[in-house]
This record gives C-alpha cells, structure tokens and sequence, in this order.
C-alpha cells in the first residue's frame, strides 16, 4: 500500500474525509455536552450576536429548509433563542441562550484545540497558504453551476 500522500483523491473527496476526521474529533471532545451536531452554528452565533437566520445560511451555505431544522433542534436543546423581526415576520434573529452562552465556551475551546492539534507541525506561513488557498477554491467553486447537498454529522450508532 502507497503512502497516504502518494494517493491522489479530487480535492472534493479529500475535503470530505479532512471533515470526517475534523468533525469527529470534534464530537468525541463535546459529548459532555449532550448535543452531537451543529457545532459550526454554534461557534458562528458565538461571535455573530443576535443575527438574522438568513445570515447564518449565507455565512455557512446551509440551505433555508436545513436551517429551520438546526433551529428546532438548538431551540429544542435550548441553546439558542428565536425572536420574529416585527418589522418581517418572516425574518427570524438568532441567539444564544443563556445555556448555549455557557456551553457554546467549550465548543469555541474545543474548536481552537483542535485547530491547533490539526496544524501542530505547521508553520504560520503554510497555515495562512492553507487558508488562502482553500478560500480561493471556495470562490471558483461558487462560480460552477451546483445543487445543494446536507451533509448531517451524527454518530454512527
């Protein structure tokens, strides 16, 4: 068997299985918690306070009908707390709750861990390549006619 570098995958399935890795040391470091999934979500409202739903789509490309079921979710969990625009009752503010602030510090924690671990042998500049590099490959896919796909991280069972 090659080298795991010797293998040549698209960068499509690559990117998935970096996600797969990510998302399950992720999980594993806040089961404590009592919630698996929608951590990305919650790290967003962290540093985004009380903003409109359709920007938490837009920021994290999760289509409208994906986002009303991570909203009942969190809701249901009470991590979050949902409040109807009154000037457009059809635009929705979210924030966390008290609960999802308190608990939403493990997963900023968690997230910067595993950042960490994941460049531990990497330098500043590769870092910021890697990022550059990876924002540059967002935009050119932007630009592909494409579907929407979910993609929901739940453990296996």
């Amino acid at each position: 068997m090659s080298k795991a570098e010797d293998i040549k995958l698209p960068v499509g399935t690559q990117a998935f299985i970096l996600s797969k890795m990510y998302y399950g040391a992720l999980t594993k470091s806040l089961e404590k918690l009592g919630i698996e999934r929608y951590f990305s979500v919650l790290y967003f409202l962290h540093n985004n306070k009380n903003c409109c739903q359709q920007v938490i789509c837009d920021n994290l490309k999760i289509d409208k009908t994906a986002m009303v079921k991570v909203m009942d979710y969190l809701s249901k969990a009470g991590w979050i707390e949902r409040k109807t625009n009154p000037n457009d009752r059809r635009e929705h503010f979210i924030s966390l709750s008290k609960k999802g602030e308190k608990q939403t510090k493990e997963v900023v924690r968690s997230f910067k861990i595993i950042d960490e671990k994941a460049f531990s042998d990497i330098n500043e500049t590769e870092r910021k390549a890697f990022f550059k590099i990876m924002f540059k490959v967002c935009e050119n896919l932007e630009q592909l006619p494409s579907d929407n796909l979910t993609f929901n991280y739940k453990k296996s069972k």
